[in-house]
């Protein structure tokens, strides 16, 4: 009797806006991976419809979703982030991730005071950047929602296909090489902060870590969650400097939470997403 065949892995790439030297970075990885898979691109539409159209043109019955910015560990990523699928109790395996140092000492200093904790291993929960799936679970569950007031689609996904199976982590982890400045990390936090408000309006306790979420939102108990975040050992003289970058950081994530919580709108984020596809189609 023959061996059954290994499912085809197709990895989806939502593009908007590269740095293309980071994205020419991603694709070299991508070529080098000791399995091969199909690489299926999209450019300049909102997240959760760029991530739906590659997946309905995937061949693959493994789909390996990964961000323009995020560069596989090695060689070897494809092979470990997709090993745990053959597990039919598995729906989601996730990666790490963290940005390299040497790629934080290119940001500016004021953007270096607001950016410590991407030092560090984060370990998402299930974070949309660097997951394998199986297409037919994200088929049934609806794909990622392409409403555009809802901006946390990995959260969203987390609730819906969590009740499928089991969602792991591998120990393999990417690195995010996504550049910021001042202005755009402190967007970042609002995006964030807005996605969580939405998310937990909508979802309450259904969501992983809901009362974490919440209390990050209240003045002043909010704070020890960003302090307990800064590499003490390593850059403690910068501590000084960090804590104005700290309460700069809190008061945005406080203004964007309730915001996203209490309010129906579509989101910057999305609104200049839908701008620029709007835009291409004419």
């Amino acid at each position: 009797m023959p061996a059954a065949k290994s499912p085809k892995i197709s990895i989806v790439m939502p593009i908007y806006k590269p740095d293309m030297e980071v994205l020419e970075k991603v694709r070299a990885r991508i070529k080098n991976q000791t399995i091969k898979s199909e690489v299926i691109e999209n450019w300049n539409m909102p997240e959760a419809k760029s991530l739906n159209i590659c997946i309905k043109k995937a061949k693959g019955g493994i789909i390996v979703v990964l961000e323009q910015d995020c560069l596989p560990c090695d060689e070897k990523w494809l092979e470990k982030i997709t090993k745990p699928m053959e597990d039919q109790e598995v729906v989601v395996s996730v990666s790490d991730m963290y940005t390299p140092e040497w790629y934080w000492k290119k940001y500016s200093f004021l953007t270096r005071m607001l950016t410590f904790k991407e030092l560090e291993i984060a370990r998402p929960t299930m974070d949309a950047r660097a997951c394998a799936f199986r297409k037919r679970d994200l088929m049934n569950v609806g794909l990622f929602n392409e409403d555009p007031k809802v901006i946390g689609i990995d959260s969203d996904m987390y609730v819906k296909i969590k009740k499928l199976g089991k969602i792991v982590h591998t120990g393999c982890f990417i690195e995010h090489l996504h550049w910021l400045t001042p202005k755009k990390r402190l967007k970042m936090f609002y995006d964030y902060s807005e996605s969580n408000g939405k998310i937990v309006r909508k979802y309450g306790s259904e969501i992983n870590a809901v009362w974490r979420r919440v209390l990050r939102a209240i003045p002043v108990l909010g704070l020890p969650s960003i302090f307990l975040k800064f590499p003490y050992a390593k850059y403690f003289y910068y501590f000084p400097l960090f804590v104005p970058a700290a309460l700069a950081e809190h008061v945005v994530w406080i203004y964007g939470f309730w915001m996203g919580f209490f309010s129906n709108r579509v989101s910057s984020r999305n609104l200049q997403a839908l701008k620029n596809e709007s835009q291409n189609l004419e």
